[in-house]
């Protein structure tokens, strides 16, 4: 199994960090997108639930864009940072805060859109799954809207040429100690990344995609068969996500895209040397968080078709 800690770090009261919301809030794609979603889809007097808002700003963005109400839902203490924004831009009276868990409490009326941004490098680590399947099926009205819509993950063969060579085959010797057992470890993380299509040694194919609209849970367990399209040394698989806010607003952590997102390189312990037309089937498994405190499992197997 692999360790996802590379993806969301363990680190004690990350969020008190003004720093993890400037990256988020100063993302000029991110913001573009939610907001043009936003004034697409709230209409004047709609009563709104942002899961997991943080300092606030998408549900700011839904009263600005005519929403009566907002239930602004986050369980860690960056919440009290939204109580003051919103009171210094006299929101106060248009929104309720709820410094919750939205799974393990109830609103106390239904609401006209549910909106979240709990969405991870590679898609589902974050919690959209568990909290946005829920807030639909106990918040929302009947024909009510989700955004995102949709949200997949896809993937890509890469022969990876930072992440590989510096931070898993640089475990050797050290001032002739025999360091080689990090290497066994540093091939269990994954890593963030950048690179562009030239890294690729396949075309993207969807893992899995989970639409919001419906409460159904998905199975996060799938395999996929990848062509090879040129030759190389493929050390490990490129994942992101690609998704669907409304209609045609769509966002991407894709390597042609540059957000505060990034691409993510799980690597290979053994690389496979490659040719074009080669078939090589990957196989991921997610597991979701049943319980607060289940951690999020990632794990990946690579096996050459004969």
């Amino acid at each position: 199994m692999f360790d996802p800690s590379e993806l969301f770090p363990a680190v004690p009261n990350l969020y008190e960090f003004p720093s993890i919301h400037a990256e988020m809030l100063f993302d000029k794609e991110r913001i573009k997108k939610y907001s043009s979603a936003i004034h697409e889809v709230i209409k004047k007097g709609d009563i709104v639930a942002d899961i997991g808002t943080g300092t606030g700003l998408l549900a700011f963005l839904c009263l600005q864009a005519g929403a009566k109400r907002i239930h602004a839902i986050e369980r860690s203490s960056a919440i009290r940072w939204a109580k003051i924004i919103a009171k210094k831009n006299g929101f106060t009276d248009k929104i309720l805060f709820h410094n919750q868990d939205s799974r393990f409490f109830d609103l106390p009326e239904k609401v006209d859109v549910v909106i979240s941004e709990l969405i991870g490098h590679i898609a589902f680590e974050e919690g959209i799954i568990e909290s946005l399947i829920d807030a639909k099926e106990r918040f929302l009205i009947p024909n009510g809207i989700v955004i995102p819509e949709r949200v997949q993950l896809k993937g890509a063969l890469i022969q990876e040429n930072v992440v590989y060579p510096e931070y898993i085959d640089c475990w050797k010797y050290i001032e002739g100690i025999d360091y080689s057992h990090m290497r066994e470890e540093a091939v269990k993380a994954c890593y963030l990344t950048e690179f562009d299509d030239r890294n690729l040694l396949s075309d993207p194919k969807e893992f899995f995609a989970v639409d919001f609209r419906g409460i159904e849970v998905p199975s996060l367990c799938g395999s996929r068969i990848h062509v090879v399209n040129r030759s190389g040394e493929v050390n490990g698989i490129a994942l992101w996500f690609d998704a669907r806010l409304y209609n045609q607003i769509s966002l991407s952590s894709g390597p042609w895209t540059r957000t505060h997102w990034r691409t993510c390189f799980a690597p290979l312990g053994v690389p496979i040397t490659v040719k074009a037309g080669d078939k090589i089937l990957v196989t991921i498994n997610m597991q979701l968080r049943i319980n607060d405190q289940d951690g999020f499992k990632f794990d990946f197997n690579i096996k050459q078709e004969v």
